[in-house]
């Protein structure tokens, strides 16, 4: 009898798994093909400015179904300007290297903000164009207010940002920190080398790389001789640039907290293809054997899907660039172009 239960658990944790992914992979295809449709179809889309460049050349802009987006000065019928900071607009969609927004307007309010604007000598010559903003504004016009966004909307709205992001175009700009992104890694403490082996034609591999995304921490083990200091050498702040053995660079990672051993809810999220039992066992090896894996809590910087990681970028030497260390030890390599690599590795990730 008990061994009629665990088959039919070891059933349906199969089948659950199966499912969550499959549907996981469904609602990524609907969102790139709701993306497609309105580009297609050229619909006017609002949204609010989320953030302006250094040299007001581009900005960032929020909108409820997309999350950020990119947007240039060229594709403006304004001049940019922190004064815009806040501001609603409306606009249309395209794809470049990364989702961009085109064709973008302000919508104002109220007349005294009309005049606020105007005074600002934002607007470019002739391109002068006021929308009123109220509940009677065109159907057309998909309005995401940020007066109007919850708490819920607002986590749906970066959960299908992430979801067109990983696997729309492998040049979507995932989010709006850029600059501050490269100024992170330019000025970190340390940046580490590390590596892990994940078999791509292994589902539960891929499904692990995917969950590690998904929940914000990378897994390494520790055991004689291996990684026995890391939780004291990595420090919150801290980059890491993961490499996966055989493959290349797979992401640029920012430690964000302490690390510590996996436990059994970890564990399951770091081995999706192992069922209650299966994650039992293994902890009963790890204390057998004096092994555990640790868990690194992360800020995925920058990532790409496992068969596009980098090995060499066009343009470097063999004897330039850093790769291929043995071992899953953290180790700070000393070549003097490694701060470089990591810079353009962030960007070409992005």
């Amino acid at each position: 009898m008990t061994t009629n239960y665990k088959d039919k658990y070891e059933e349906y944790h199969s089948k659950f798994w199966k499912i969550y992914h499959e549907k996981k992979e469904l609602s990524k295809e609907n969102r790139r093909l709701m993306l497609r449709l309105d580009i297609y179809e050229k619909r006017i889309l609002c949204g609010e400015v989320k953030r302006i460049s250094h040299h007001s050349d581009y900005g960032i802009l929020t909108n409820l179904e997309y999350g950020d987006i990119f947007f240039h000065s060229s594709q403006c019928k304004f001049n940019i300007s922190n004064i815009l900071l806040g501001k609603k607009v409306k606009f249309n969609l395209t794809i470049t290297k990364k989702l961009e927004a085109i064709n973008v307007e302000l919508i104002l309010g109220d007349i005294s903000n009309v005049f606020d604007i105007l005074e600002s000598g934002i607007y470019k010559s002739g391109s002068l164009q006021i929308d009123e903003l109220s509940d009677t504004s065109s159907d057309n016009i998909s309005d995401t207010s940020s007066d109007n966004i919850s708490d819920d909307n607002t986590s749906e709205a970066n959960s299908t940002s992430n979801l067109l992001n990983n696997g729309l175009n492998d040049n979507i700009l995932p989010e709006d920190n850029y600059e501050e992104d490269l100024k992170i890694i330019h000025n970190a403490r340390k940046i580490w080398y590390m590596n892990c082996r994940l078999d791509y034609n292994n589902q539960g591999h891929v499904n692990s790389w995917s969950n590690s995304i998904d929940n914000g921490f990378v897994g390494t083990w520790q055991k004689d001789k291996v990684n026995q200091k890391l939780c004291e050498k990595l420090v919150i702040g801290d980059i890491i640039t993961w490499y996966i053995v055989g493959k290349g660079y797979s992401a640029i990672l920012r430690v964000k907290e302490e690390c510590g051993l996996m436990n059994k809810d970890d564990l399951k999220i770091h081995y999706p293809d192992k069922n209650e039992e299966e994650i039992k066992c293994h902890l009963e090896w790890e204390k057998r054997e004096n092994c555990r894996i640790i868990k690194i809590p992360v800020e995925f910087l920058a990532y790409t899907k496992i068969d596009k990681s980098i090995k060499r970028m066009e343009g470097w030497s063999k004897e330039d660039w850093t790769s291929g260390f043995r071992g899953s030890n953290s180790m700070l390599p000393k070549h003097p172009r490694w701060k470089e690599q990591v810079l353009k590795m962030y960007k070409e990730m992005k």
